[in-house]
Parts: structure tokens; sequence; C-alpha cells
């Protein structure tokens, strides 16, 4: 259990989401994520079949799989709610990785550890935001208070009902 929270699931704190009805798939997220993580992005766009260019993250889950399987407790959760590897704990076994439903973690070849996204933790402790948020032109990417953040993503789906409604509407 990390230091920092010793009750991971109640503390939860701040939320980062993407919000692909506003994502175009500009690469601006994986681009900074890559130079701020020199060379190695936790934030990846993956061309689907139909055209669109989309980012995939760590959800940073409530109950998170890779922290409940790691043996050695190297998968963790810091005071604000992001999971993150503690790598001196960490064994390479990548449990973590077959535990993830999304298979996230990844094997750093050079020092032979699971890394995945920590919502930009060193930034973070500097008061600031994720840089894939920070960065985001379109604001697709939202990371704030839980509360903040749902209500942000309430309003959004409130938008795109009405959207449609009006569509519906003017289209009969």
């Amino acid at each position: 259990m990390d230091q920092d929270n010793p009750n991971p699931v109640n503390k939860i704190l701040y939320l980062r989401i993407i919000d692909l009805n506003k994502c175009i798939g500009c690469g601006s997220c994986e681009a900074v994520c890559d130079f701020i993580h020199e060379g190695t992005p936790f934030i990846k766009l993956y061309r689907t079949d139909i055209g669109l260019d989309i980012p995939v993250s760590c959800l940073h889950c409530r109950k998170a799989p890779c922290i409940d399987v790691c043996p050695t407790g190297a998968m963790t959760r810091d005071k604000q709610g992001a999971v993150y590897v503690v790598e001196s704990k960490c064994i390479g076994c990548m449990a973590c990785l077959y535990a993830c439903p999304f298979g996230i973690p990844e094997l750093d070849k050079r020092t032979g550890v699971s890394i995945k996204c920590d919502l930009c933790r060193v930034l973070r402790n500097e008061g600031l935001e994720p840089a894939c948020s920070a960065i985001c032109p379109t604001n697709a990417i939202v990371y704030g208070l839980d509360k903040t953040v749902f209500d942000i993503v309430k309003k959004r789906v409130a938008e795109v009902f009405a959207k449609t409604k009006y569509e519906t509407i003017t289209k009969s």
C-alpha cells in the first residue's frame, strides 16, 4: 500500500476524461506527452478502421485491476487518485498488463520495469495539470476535481442530446 494514500479507492479526487466528441485527432496530446516523458508517450493515437485517430491512455480506474494484482505493491495510487508505478518496487512480471482490460502498462526495455501514464505526476506536484489536458486545442481532454469534471461531462452530454433533438425536429 502506498504511504501517500492508505485508502486508494476512496481517495480519487481528480479525474481526466477524453471526450471523443470534441477530439479532432490532432496528436497534440501524444506529442506533448512524448516530449515530457523523453520519447515515451503514455497517451497514443490509434487509427480506427473508420479512419478516425483516437487517443488512448490509462483511465486511472477507481478499482484498478493493475493495483490489485501487483505482487510487490509497485502499482499504486497517489494522493490525487492517479495510478502510478513505484519503479524501485517493480519486478517486471507484467501482471499489471495482463490484468488491465485496456493493456495499458508496458515493459520499459531499458529498465525492465512496468511504465504507464501517471497523469504527469511531476507537473501535478508543482500545481499544474497534466500536459495532455493543458495542450489540447479543443478541450477534449478534461482534468480536474471529480465533481467539476462530472459537471462538465453532464453539460456536454446535455448539449449532444439537445443538438440531436433539434436536428430531429427540424428534419421533420
